[in-house]
């Protein structure tokens, strides 16, 4: 048995200094080869002329001109565009990458910008769409005049979805895809909660009304809410709103507090629209004269709010003031019922019908009751 085992071993040793002295002795061979001796195809690589591969077998081209197949498992996929870099075979690189998800949109009525990363060093690849209509164009992409191996190209193109694809002038790595063009949701229009009157802090209505050009749209929304006014520090809601939906309920919030919201909806490609920051008062009426928002800046939205309390029934009035004390808007007079939050909206111009300029101002509540007169002011920052 030790005989045998001992015969056994000994083969094994000679085969494997055979197979060292073999490929020793091949291994100029290697380094001979240039990059064009090495070429990306599926999960194979080709070789031209003959090679010793690692078990012995002597690979070599085909009587009909054809490359033989020496199999992945031999060494990782190779990118032929590396310069015949042979420390490259164990680094599995792609020749392209596209800087952008497989499937991805950009909006109708602007540049829809195909972008990937050309890791080889031949011609530029080149792009293959197919648009709605089935027809079939082919651009080539050009050089990023600001980044390295980044290869783009630029097109203005139709609503719809298109098939492109990534493929290298040889033809030996392509990389397919579906490119969406879309539009966003427009003229989203809040129902509820109304600024005008208090709501019950036990159960909050979300609802509003958007609109979607694509067919079969999936819209999907986030809802931020806090008591922050800055869009930027309100924090989503977590299980928020289902996809289409066109309300939503919110419990338990706090009682006599101003909450701020806004939403973001999608649409199924992923073109979003950002509403405007909304905002409602709980439980109660309000304590002081405050407009919101504020800042305000007139040229992105089209009025301020300026919300007080009417204890009873009686008429309002708000002048704004310049920083100099000069008179620059007057409301008209307006009656209200008592026990009630009531506002009064504000445009930012004045009498005259001119937009203010950017700065501090002063407004003045004036509210006359049955048996008394009350005032209360507020400032007013303009923002443009």
């Amino acid at each position: 048995m030790r005989k045998i085992l001992c015969v056994l071993l000994f083969s094994v040793f000679c085969s494997a200094i055979i197979a060292v002295v073999v490929f020793a002795e091949q291994s100029t061979g290697y380094q001979d080869l240039d990059q064009s001796d090495f070429f990306m195809r599926h999960r194979g690589l080709f070789v031209d002329g003959a090679i010793f591969p690692f078990d012995g077998k002597v690979l070599s081209r085909g009587s009909k001109g054809d490359y033989d197949e020496i199999s992945y498992d031999y060494f990782q996929e190779f990118n032929h565009g590396m310069g015949g870099n042979f420390a490259s075979l164990f680094d599995k690189v792609q020749l392209i990458e596209p800087l952008h998800e497989q499937n991805t949109f950009s909006i109708y009525g602007e540049d829809a910008v195909f972008k990937v990363k050309y890791n080889g060093q031949s011609e530029l690849p080149q792009l293959i769409l197919t648009s709605p209509d089935g027809s079939t164009k082919t651009h080539t992409m050009n050089k990023s005049s600001v980044e390295d191996n980044i290869c783009i190209c630029s097109l203005r193109l139709k609503k719809g979805s298109y098939n492109y694809k990534y493929i290298t002038t040889d033809k030996l790595c392509e990389i397919s895809g579906c490119w969406h063009v879309t539009t966003r949701p427009y003229n989203f229009v809040r129902k509820s909660p109304s600024l005008l009157n208090d709501v019950s802090p036990d159960n909050v209505c979300f609802s509003w009304s958007v609109k979607s050009d694509e067919e079969n749209d999936l819209l999907s929304y986030k809802l931020y809410l806090g008591f922050e006014q800055s869009e930027s520090k309100l924090p989503e809601v977590d299980s928020g709103p289902s996809v289409n939906s066109l309300s939503f309920t919110i419990s338990n919030l706090d009682h006599r507090k101003r909450y701020y919201w806004y939403m973001i909806v999608k649409n199924k490609f992923g073109a979003s629209l950002k509403t405007e920051v909304y905002s409602f008062i709980t439980g109660g009426l309000p304590k002081r004269f405050y407009n919101a928002p504020n800042p305000f800046n007139p040229t992105r939205v089209a009025q301020t709010a300026f919300v007080f309390p009417m204890y009873q029934n009686g008429t309002a009035q708000i002048t704004i003031y310049s920083e100099y004390g000069d008179k620059i808007w007057e409301s008209s007079t307006i009656s209200f019922p008592g026990n009630a939050p009531q506002i009064i909206m504000y445009d930012g111009k004045d009498d005259a019908g001119r937009m203010l300029y950017s700065g501090t101002y002063l407004a003045v509540l004036t509210k006359r009751y049955l048996n008394k007169t009350e005032t209360e002011k507020c400032r007013i920052l303009i923002v443009k």
